[in-house]
């Protein structure tokens, strides 16, 4: 039998029908990425072609094998039937009466055609349906200046890795080309926003003609469109730059081993350019990833983090980028953006300044875009309105970058109290960035905080239901819900969220403490549930010192300091914080400046500053000096804050050298003022201002400045003060100054004849300071009184 196996191959000619279906199926392959590239037919139609050629293999060897049976019953018939004759009478009557048609190579053909037309049929079906309506975001406004852009569209990936390449050739060229020969790469977040709303849900493979558009739509001049084909041993990667102007076109082409794919997009990009398609681009001689990273895992774990943080998984996102530092430990990139993910999960958290210090570090080898984003993060962390300044150049050059906007936005929201900026300078930061992308979760969150401070309801579930869209299940999504139960739901589920504070997890329970944190004074007895719930021991320890924040500053938004300093102590005690005492003698000396009139305690905040020198407790020592009118002591202060400002200029950390300097000069201040000497305390709080970094010893020394200003009958300029006071406040010490400056802007508005302001001002301390301590109780009396008089008077 075996030996007539060969003659029966011959017979049937098995090896050339195999011979020549893979040559059909070669030519099925190409036409279908032809399809997908060109007429936008989902990816998955490529993976259901390979499955039709699997079957149409199994069916064409069956064919062969009924073909050779036929062919030796029917040697000796004079007219053999065709093996190609399909007859469809006879195809129609089989399959009507339950039987199985015989097979032939003509009845085959016709399977494979009927499949092929149904699967790309149905493909087209699809996009029309998927695509209808769709509206992309908002076109970037462009700066004349700018420069040509060129717009990084998600690649179509063939091989391992299908989805961590798709996206990630976007940052990886991002990184490669932007800036050079003069040419600005599109943020990557604002291409792939545009993408998911031009594509919809399962965010497949687009035509040349959809990508193209929204290449246009983000205000592109070039869009680079490409493909990466790859297996275990090689990788090519195809690029196609379009000039959207004239309809150019040039294409460059690599090939190389799956493990070299940061040089082979080294050399693609430098390929692109030298296409003759971008400016300048004969002064090219080579470009270099290596800024970004070496590590090939390294890499990978980035990429896998950038995924997760644009969908704000922060914690998850921080999990990748660790590995990523791991991997490379001069992976700047990574470093920075560990740095900002603290920022969300863990508010003023010492890790996120650890991290992006990390970052400064190893500035040199970023791209000179993210170079001027750090120094911007870098003000914004360290309270400086040079952060301001860094933000606003880098928004102007780069007007399409989300994340640029939304830091903009941020420093604004945090800094802008220091330049007397309105809020609504961060609240048009925020809304640019979810112009550019509305699937940016973190853009939202301080939108939702000033709906909050507006007791606006309808506008924080609405803006509450968009960021639970872009992912229901994430922390942040869960801490919103939450907040909006609490503070605006019926009793079931006002219930329902109370006891859910005892099961939710630490990071939930953040995101929903850190929206009390600004608009607390609304909403304290929300904001005193979510802090017990974060101080439960199941939280890790930067919850529970969050929970502590949050629970102080509900007290001192009441105006109750004894249950502030007694929470303050109790957390300290069980998580050993602030074990010397040295952050509530602060407190105990700021609250005291402030009106709380505590001498004892101020006494003794004042012994424990005197064993523990530093720059901002010597000011404080001095303060409290000056306020007993004991001129030399706070003089000896002002002198040992000099001296040691120039010890840190000595040292090279510059930094500190100024915010040393400048609480030297706001202790000056403070002194003329307590002497009288009204001028000289204003001249010297105005030159402080900007360069303190201690953002308590600012609140008070902004609030005494607005009391001064308003003495002098300048009511404008004393208004600014106290209006950048009212939520701006960072630190639980400084939210004591927040209703004496709603009272002060009380008696500013109702001078400047605005009544119904000054009605809401002076509403608002009757109601936060209703249960206040004695020492404030003159403070509540004037504002009920005022607040009665101008009623009855509008009434009248």
């Amino acid at each position: 039998m075996s030996a007539n196996r060969p003659s029966r191959l011959r017979e049937t000619q098995i090896l050339r029908a195999l011979l020549v279906y893979a040559g059909a199926a070669w030519a099925v392959l190409e036409a279908t990425d032809f399809f997908i590239t060109r007429m936008g037919l989902p990816e998955w139609v490529f993976r259901a072609a390979l499955l039709l050629l699997g079957i149409g293999l199994t069916v064409l060897l069956t064919t062969a094998w009924v073909q050779w049976a036929w062919a030796v019953q029917k040697r000796d018939e004079a007219q053999p039937t065709s093996p190609w004759r399909i007859n469809l009478r006879e195809l129609l009557e089989s399959l009507a009466h339950g039987r199985l048609p015989r097979l032939n190579w003509g009845r085959w053909a016709l399977g494979g055609l009927v499949a092929f037309s149904l699967l790309f049929g149905f493909a087209g079906l699809y996009v029309l349906i998927t695509q209808r309506g769709r509206v992309a975001p908002v076109a970037p406004e462009l700066a004349a200046d700018v420069g040509p852009a060129i717009a990084v569209l998600p690649f179509r990936v063939v091989g391992p890795d299908s989805l961590l390449w798709r996206e990630g050739m976007v940052d990886l060229l991002y990184n490669d080309l932007d800036g050079v020969a003069g040419l600005r790469a599109i943020d990557p977040r604002t291409i792939l926003s545009r993408w998911r709303v031009e594509m919809g849900v399962g965010n497949q493979a687009s035509d040349a003609e959809q990508l193209l558009r929204i290449a246009r739509d983000a205000g592109a001049t070039y869009a680079l469109l490409g493909s990466m084909v790859g297996s275990a041993s090689v990788v090519r990667i195809t690029a196609e730059v379009h000039d959207l102007r004239d309809g150019t076109l040039q294409r460059a082409q690599v090939e190389g081993s799956p493990d070299s794919v940061l040089a082979l997009v080294d050399r693609l990009g430098l390929e692109i350019l030298r296409t003759g398609l971008l400016p300048r681009s004969e002064t090219l001689s080579d470009l270099d990833l290596s800024h970004i990273t070496t590590s090939l895992p390294a890499l990978r774990a980035y990429l896998d983090g950038e995924r997760k943080y644009r969908r704000s998984r922060f914690r998850e996102a921080i999990g990748d980028y660790t590995r990523a530092v791991e991997a490379d430990s001069t992976f700047a990139v990574a470093y920075y953006r560990i740095s900002q993910a603290y920022g969300w999960v863990e508010p003023f958290s010492p890790r996120s300044v650890e991290y992006s210090n990390r970052a400064e570090e190893l500035a040199d080898r970023l791209p000179e875009r993210l170079q001027l984003l750090l120094r911007g993060r870098a003000g914004l962390e360290s309270f400086r309105t040079w952060g301001i300044d860094a933000l606003e150049e880098f928004t102007a050059r780069y007007p399409d970058d989300v994340e640029g906007w939304l830091m903009l936005g941020d420093v604004y929201y945090h800094v802008g109290d220091r330049a007397l900026y309105p809020r609504d300078r961060a609240l048009r930061a925020f809304e640019r960035a979810l112009e550019l992308d509305p699937g940016f979760g973190p853009a939202y969150i301080h939108l939702i905080d000033d709906a909050l401070l507006r007791q606006d309801s309808a506008a924080a579930r609405e803006l509450i239901v968009r960021h639970r869209a872009i992912d229901p299940d994430s922390p942040h999504a869960r801490g919103l819900a939450l907040v909006y139960a609490l503070v605006w739901g019926d009793r079931e589920s006002r219930a329902q969220a109370h006891a859910a504070l005892d099961t939710a997890s630490a990071d939930a329970l953040v995101a929903a403490s850190s929206r009390f944190h600004w608009s607390g004074n609304f909403y304290w007895q929300q904001a005193i549930a979510v802090a017990n719930a974060l101080l439960d021991e199941r939280n890790p320890p930067a919850a529970q010192r969050f929970g502590q924040t949050g629970l102080v500053r509900a007290y001192l938004g009441q105006g109750q300091v004894r249950r502030a300093r007694e929470a303050l102590a109790g957390a300290a005690a069980r998580l050993g914080s602030d074990p010397e005492g040295v952050y509530a003698a602060q407190l105990d000396l700021l609250w005291f400046l402030s009106g709380a009139g505590d001498l004892e305690a101020a006494r003794r905040a004042d012994a424990v500053l005197a064993a523990q020198p530093f720059p901002s407790g010597r000011f404080y020592r001095g303060a409290f000096a000056a306020y007993g009118e004991r001129w030399e002591d706070a003089v000896a202060e002002i002198e040992a804050l000099e001296s040691g400002a120039r010890e840190r200029e000595a040292q090279g950390d510059s930094l500190a050298a100024s915010d040393t300097r400048a609480l030297a000069e706001a202790l000056r201040g403070y002194l003329a003022l307590r002497r009288e000497d009204f001028a000289a305390a204003r001249a010297h709080i105005e030159a402080a201002l900007p360069a303190l970094g201690d953002l308590m010893v600012h609140s008070l020394l902004q609030f005494e400045l607005g009391s001064l200003l308003l003495e002098q009958g300048e009511l404008e300029q004393a208004k600014r003060y106290f209006e950048s006071l009212e939520f701006y406040n960072q630190f639980e010490g400084s939210i004591i100054h927040t209703t004496p400056s709603e009272y002060y802007l009380g008696v500013i508005h109702e001078a400047l004849g605005d009544i119904e302001q000054a009605k809401l001002h002076y509403a608002r301390v009757v109601r936060w300071w209703e249960h206040a301590d004695p020492e404030f109780s003159l403070l509540w009396v004037r504002a009920q009184e005022a607040l009665e008089r101008l009623t009855q008077e509008s009434t009248s």
